[in-house]
């Protein structure tokens, strides 16, 4: 038989109940008509049997499940047995573990007290491999070609940048005056939507063929973006062979069609550096793989 105690909550609140009752009858608005001698059982004996009628559910679902997790013959095969997943026990740091943290190597106590990397970096003859060495290209970061005969000779330029720059109209190189006009670029000055960088390079195809291809590919030719082909490495690699590389990279791209110079230098630094392909003192490789600048920092126009 289910226990008849009532909580003091409980009790508090059928107690609210009858003085509203009562009020609502002394006004005439209900009859009195509702036995509050069995009020607080009722509604005692109503709450546990809920309880009551949950606690039998649970333990009847966990019997359904200790039975499911039986041997699958027991089904007679027309069911298949829950499976259950074990939890894995969650991976914490070595901090969390209470342990103590790998000791620094001596090449990082000075980047920690000088902040400079170098001394984690190695040069590319550390961190290639005999065979790699051997093939590699080894250039020295400049390139000491000009644009494309092809490409030259259909746009009619110059031969030279000293020439191609005279021939229209000369004046001092600056890169606030980047058009050597004596008159500075800015943002209210470039049409909506355009950066003030790729607005000045589309200015300079004549006059300045490196500013131009280095953000623009040959006019009518579209740029392509995404991976590149194993034919355009082989003529990245080609021309690298010839001229060298490493800067001037708009002059650079004008041998590789539909790649600007960024995409060039890009790719130099992030595919061809690392890969061993070119040998550049320039750049050094971290303890990651990747390519790092060494060396001095400069624009050349």
């Amino acid at each position: 038989m289910p226990s008849t105690h009532v909580s003091e909550y409980e009790q508090q609140r059928l107690d609210n109940i009858r003085q509203n009752r009562e009020l609502l009858v002394s006004l005439n608005l209900i009859g009195d008509t509702h036995d509050y001698s069995t009020s607080a059982a009722d509604t005692s004996a109503h709450i546990t049997g809920r309880r009551q009628i949950v606690k039998e559910k649970k333990t009847q679902r966990k019997t359904s499940d200790a039975e499911a997790s039986g041997d699958e013959a027991e089904w007679g095969g027309t069911k298949r047995p829950r499976s259950r997943i074990t939890a894995q026990p969650s991976r914490r740091s070595k901090r969390l573990r209470g342990e103590s943290a790998e000791p620094t190597t001596p090449a990082e106590d000075l980047v920690i007290e000088t902040g400079d990397i170098r001394g984690l970096l190695s040069e590319a003859s550390l961190h290639f491999t005999g065979p790699v060495l051997d093939s590699a290209i080894r250039v020295n970061g400049h390139y000491t070609g000009w644009v494309e005969p092809a490409v030259q000779e259909r746009l009619g330029l110059e031969s030279n940048s000293t020439a191609a720059w005279e021939s229209q109209g000369g004046g001092k190189f600056s890169f606030k005056d980047p058009l050597g006009t004596g008159k500075r670029i800015t943002k209210k000055s470039v049409p909506s939507g355009q950066s003030v960088a790729k607005y000045v390079a589309s200015k300079l195809l004549k006059k300045n063929p490196n500013a131009y291809f280095y953000r623009h590919t040959e006019p009518g030719v579209v740029q392509w973006t995404g991976d590149w082909t194993d034919e355009e490495r082989d003529v990245f690699l080609n021309v690298a062979r010839e001229f060298g590389c490493g800067d001037k990279w708009g002059l650079f791209s004008t041998y590789i069609p539909h790649r600007v110079g960024y995409q060039c230098s890009n790719y130099y630094r992030q595919y061809v550096i690392p890969a061993g392909w070119i040998i550049d003192d320039n750049y050094q490789i971290d303890s990651t793989g990747h390519a790092v600048y060494v060396g001095k920092h400069k624009r050349s126009n």
